[in-house]
């Protein structure tokens, strides 16, 4: 069965009352795991926020992510990144913020918004009504990321 915040509420509540902190590395609100749709811990951390716990992000689309992540890699400060994601809330967002250019995998959290199956391209006018919506714009979008 698909699990939902409120299934956590017995172990968030006393945490929140307690006010102990909670670091949320994945902000994603949820995942497409094995062709299913998932709560992710974005989703566990707002309902955290939302009974009084403080939260610390650390992850898309918050910048301190790329910049402990790139030098790692050895890119410098405007090297040539492509970043890759399905959301445009994180993924998408994310780039904009680090001054990266990005890509969105349409076929995965947002396919049903799109209303396309796995692998299909979507209908360009209501990928770009969604994208207003959302206010991020990826640079080109595919439906599906597979190497």
């Amino acid at each position: 069965s698909q699990s939902e915040a409120a299934d956590y509420e017995p172990v968030l509540a006393p945490a929140a009352k307690l006010k102990v902190p909670m670091v949320c590395a994945n902000p994603d609100l949820e995942v497409i795991r094995g062709g299913v749709r998932e709560i992710c811990a974005g989703m566990l951390a707002l309902r955290y926020e939302e009974l009084g716990g403080r939260v610390r992000y650390h992850g898309k689309p918050h910048r301190s992510v790329y910049d402990r992540a790139l030098p790692k890699l050895g890119l410098e400060p405007g090297a040539r990144v492509l970043a890759v994601g399905d959301s445009l809330r994180t993924d998408i967002a994310g780039a904009r913020q680090a001054g990266l250019q990005s890509l969105l995998v349409t076929g995965g959290i947002h396919a049903e918004e799109l209303g396309i199956a796995a692998g299909a391209h979507p209908d360009p006018k209501l990928l770009a009504e969604i994208c207003a919506r959302s206010g991020e714009r990826p640079d080109v979008a595919a439906p599906a990321f597979v190497w």
